[in-house]
């Protein structure tokens, strides 16, 4: 049967619900501040919403790699960054992108990097890119012969009987798990709130390569990322569409409601710097997944 281990955190429980990024609550709107909006709220400091610890993607250092693309999106755009931090879970959305500073007359922030399709809050850019679900594990385990997740079907039955596979319930990696008869197999995280007590990239950092597990089922780019930190080879397998359903989801950026001039120049910072912000996601060891039709469609013109 499968084995609670630990909490799933922040990025990771919203791509299990197909959502990167906000999950807030509206609140009120100001007149003037949606005139404001109309325009360019860059036009001299682009402030970015964002998570204070939350590798791959932020933290408060700005290493992650949305805090890199942010960074070229201000020396385009000629302003300096700034960041209004918030745990990225349940009222990220209010406690950022819709929070009113009033002796300011502003808003905290005006642009989220990374958004997924459960956004509800503003509106979005096309996808700029996707990622997917993966397998990892130690070069060193036996496992070499594993170059597909299919593969893993084919190693003899002792060795299959005797894995353990970490994995974040409620996934579709998860469910490709059980589906395929791996549930014996399954160490299981549990995909609930939780702090900064938990990480998802402590699978690969403490869990893989301290051999409390043989497969970390994750998330690629935290799999990608944390693969290239600790001290031991890592081999990364990305699901694809033939294994039979859908591991990889869309990123987009998001700005608020009323932002229609600012979310076309956000459009545009990505298709002036596409190949510089692929070289950012590469650097990281993002998965990337080839952008479907779909993505390349126009932006919807929907109301608020």
């Amino acid at each position: 049967m499968t084995r609670p281990k630990t909490d799933i955190s922040r990025r990771l429980r919203a791509v299990l619900a197909t959502s990167v990024g906000v999950a807030g609550l509206l609140v009120a709107t100001h007149a003037f501040a949606q005139k404001d909006d109309a325009q360019n709220p860059a036009s001299e400091t682009l402030r970015v919403c964002a998570d204070p610890s939350n590798m791959p993607f932020s933290n408060e250092e700005r290493e992650g790699f949305e805090n890199k693309i942010a960074a070229l999106f201000g020396e385009k755009l000629d302003v300096p960054v700034e960041y209004a931090w918030a745990a990225e879970q349940m009222g990220f959305g209010r406690n950022t992108l819709k929070r009113w500073i009033s002796e300011e007359n502003r808003y905290a922030c005006d642009l989220v990097i990374s958004i997924g399709s459960g956004f509800d809050v503003g509106k979005a850019t096309r996808p700029y890119y996707r990622s997917t679900y993966v397998m990892a594990f130690r070069e060193d385990h036996g496992l070499d012969s594993v170059e597909a997740p299919d593969d893993l079907l084919d190693l003899p039955e002792d060795q299959l009987e005797s894995l353990r596979i970490g994995a974040f319930t409620g996934s579709p990696a998860a469910n490709w798990l059980i589906e395929n008869g791996f549930i014996d197999q399954i160490v299981s995280y549990r995909a609930q709130s939780g702090g900064y007590d938990s990480d998802p990239g402590d699978m690969i950092t403490d869990d893989l390569v301290g051999d409390d597990i043989d497969i970390a089922v994750i998330w690629g780019p935290i799999a990608g990322y944390y693969a290239k930190q600790v001290d031991a080879d890592i081999t990364v397998v990305p699901f694809t569409r033939a294994d039979g359903s859908q591991f990889d989801f869309p990123v987009s950026m998001g700005v608020r409601y009323g932002n229609d001039a600012w979310l076309e120049k956000v459009q545009s910072l990505i298709d002036d710097n596409r190949e510089e912000i692929i070289a950012i996601l590469e650097d990281y060891g993002v998965p990337l997944v080839p952008l479907r039709e779909e993505d390349r469609q126009p932006m919807e013109d929907d109301d608020d």
